[in-house]
């Protein structure tokens, strides 16, 4: 008999409390119903309270109330606006329930198939002649570093050949600037001191020697 008594008064507490949350709703709503055109803001913010933003619009000031009251899971939004302190207009607008947001998958790493760029030599003859003509067509220095940075990505030359294209420029520090893109890719080092022989100046040699050493 006792657990009976409990279960009913369990359940009276349970509409109790959900007939006190439908009045209360029903209450906020009625209460905006109120709202009257020449209304003071002391008078609406004694029915509804302090709004939750303020806004500006030059002599329009705006009051909204965020989720003042629920219809149906929808929160309704409350916005009034005054003219020199009075009400000269309410509005309302339903907010929808915020959708959950899908988690996100995790990223799977894909293994590149990008392979190494491989390096071929110029051994065939007309292929650098053919090479080394279109670079003494090209009449500008950085023209030619610009043909030779993209040819050394995949492409090995002899000092033999290096020695040739670095005597397309007429200054040594425009050699130089070839050797640096050349030194990487000789086929035989060995024979570098061929290149150093090449330059006309010591101190152009001495760079020269350091550039080739750095990629031994």
């Amino acid at each position: 008999m006792r657990t009976i008594k409990t279960g009913l008064l369990a359940i009276a507490i349970c509409l109790l409390a959900s007939g006190c949350s439908t009045l209360f709703t029903a209450s906020k709503k009625d209460t905006v119903s109120h709202i009257r055109p020449g209304m003071s803001k002391e008078q609406v913010e004694g029915m509804l309270g302090s709004p939750d933003y303020t806004r500006f619009d030059g002599g329009i000031e705006q009051w909204e109330y965020g989720s003042f009251y629920y219809v149906d899971s929808h929160s309704v939004n409350v916005i009034i606006d005054f003219d020199n302190g009075r009400v000269i207009a309410l509005n309302t607008f339903n907010t929808p329930p915020v959708a959950p947001v899908p988690p996100v998958p995790p990223v799977v790493a894909v293994p590149s198939t990008v392979h190494a760029e491989q390096h071929f030599m110029l051994s065939d003859e007309k292929q650098f002649e053919k090479f080394y003509y279109c670079m003494k067509e090209e009449p500008f220095t950085s023209g030619r570093l610009n043909m030779l940075e993209k040819e050394v990505r995949h492409t090995d030359f002899t000092c033999e050949q290096c020695i040739r294209l670095m005597n397309l420029n007429t200054f040594d520090d425009d050699k130089l600037k070839m050797l640096r893109l050349l030194a990487p890719v000789l086929s035989d080092p060995e024979n570098s001191s061929e290149i150093l022989d090449s330059l006309d100046f010591l101190s152009s040699k001495d760079k020269a020697k350091k550039i080739l050493q750095e990629h031994k």
